[in-house]
């Protein structure tokens, strides 16, 4: 069925390379905090400070995550404190006891781990011109070299226009570090797609997961 290319198209296949990389920076998404849940035995109020750690071994994006929750944290009056700068995902694995004794020597009582626990892309390719038919070849006895070939090729090339659409989903848990019992959980959706800041994005996931903890009564 035939498509509107101007309804539809977004950027040329050739720079799908670069659109890829740039998809990181920019894109129009929204996010939504679909379901939470919390320990129903709890009855201690909110955490007294809060050790944010994001899971993600790309250090720009987790110091990027931690910055941003105790951001929001503490513009609600909570103390919270980042975890990139004094404990690596390795030592955390690598030793338990040890990596609670660190935080707790910070003055938490609380971890908050967020991860992405699922992300699906959707991409869509439309021609932008009509199909050019060339001759049905039943082998390569029919071309006589690289350029027959080629010539070929090149009258069937048309312009091709692509879309992205991603779809992520995170987890937000936060545990008692004394006991390592959860307290609260908050499961996320983000659609990405493009023409939008992502850094936008990052901070608008950040602010609801806070919202929605402070509305439970797990935060100040």
């Amino acid at each position: 069925m035939p498509t509107n290319p101007i309804l539809t198209m977004k950027r040329p296949i050739q720079f799908l390379t670069l659109a890829t990389t740039m998809l990181w920076l920019a894109g129009c998404a929204s996010s939504s905090v679909k379901q939470t849940w919390k320990a129903p035995d709890n009855q201690g109020g909110p955490v007294k400070r809060v050790c944010v750690l994001a899971v993600d071994e790309r250090g720009l994006v987790r110091k990027g995550f931690e910055n941003r929750f105790v951001r929001d944290f503490e513009k609600l009056g909570q103390p919270a404190i980042v975890t990139h700068d004094t404990l690596s995902l390795h030592e955390i694995k690598a030793n338990k006891e040890s990596a609670a004794a660190t935080m707790s020597a910070a003055g938490a009582d609380s971890v908050l781990l967020v991860r992405l626990v699922d992300q699906t892309t959707y991409d869509r390719s439309v021609r932008a011109t009509g199909e050019r038919y060339v001759g049905v070849t039943t082998g390569f006895d029919n071309y006589y070299g690289w350029y027959d070939y080629y010539t070929m090729a090149f009258m069937d090339m048309g312009t091709v226009w692509s879309t992205t659409k991603q779809t992520l989903c995170f987890d937000a848990s936060l545990f008692d570090l004394k006991s390592g019992r959860r307290l609260w959980s908050g499961l996320t959706t983000t659609v990405l797609k493009e023409e939008a800041d992502r850094l936008e994005e990052a901070d608008s996931l950040v602010a609801k997961i806070v919202a929605a903890m402070r509305q439970d009564g797990m935060i100040r």
